[in-house]
């Protein structure tokens, strides 16, 4: 495991799951994790029960992907940040997700790259700062839950605390399907 990574790991809650075995990259020391006051969030790569989905029931199509069509072929969801934008693995690279407007796009050639981008910015890449400022206005939020913005994003809502409202994943990622559907 690499020095971002590494960190990374070390910045994050307890795991979510047991450690699988064999282990795998980045899941090795922890099956999956929150950092950053729950802005990121490192899904489990198997869960036995809960309300955190792993990354194969995440990745079902059926679940919330759908509505994107081929947008979404070929990539793997294993993480997202507080506002539901996802973290993926196209082929050999690591690709974020805007499901505001289906955006794929190139992130890191390598999971190390991608744990470094997080570990340099980690306020931007997973809105630490939001998501830390909206908790303690309120309340933590709770195990599978996202913050997500009223007035969207991209119809030019404020990155701001007042303008979030905390919602279960998968609801968030309806959402999101329903405004690229009206926008796109």
């Amino acid at each position: 495991m690499g020095d971002a990574l590494e960190r990374l790991v070390a910045a994050g809650s307890e795991g979510l799951a047991p450690l699988v075995s064999p282990p795998v990259p980045l899941y090795d020391r922890k099956n999956g994790f929150y950092a950053f006051d729950s802005a990121l969030l490192v899904r489990p790569v198997s869960v036995p029960a809960g309300p955190i989905l792993d990354v194969a029931a995440w990745n079902s199509r059926a679940l919330w992907g759908a509505v994107y069509g081929d947008v979404l072929d070929g990539v793997t969801f294993f993480a997202e940040d507080v506002f539901g934008g996802q973290f993926g693995f196209r082929g050999d690279e690591v690709v974020s997700f805007n499901p505001e407007t289906g955006e794929v796009e190139h992130m890191a050639s390598s999971l190390e790259g991608w744990a470094t981008e997080i570990i340099d910015d980690c306020s931007v890449m997973t809105g630490h700062a939001l998501a830390r400022e909206w908790q303690l206005q309120h309340r933590p939020l709770a195990p599978a839950e996202r913050l997500i913005p009223v007035v969207p994003f991209v119809l030019g809502g404020e990155y701001a605390a007042g303008n979030l409202r905390p919602v279960a994943d998968v609801e968030a990622m309806r959402v999101y399907g329903d405004l690229y559907k009206v926008t796109s």
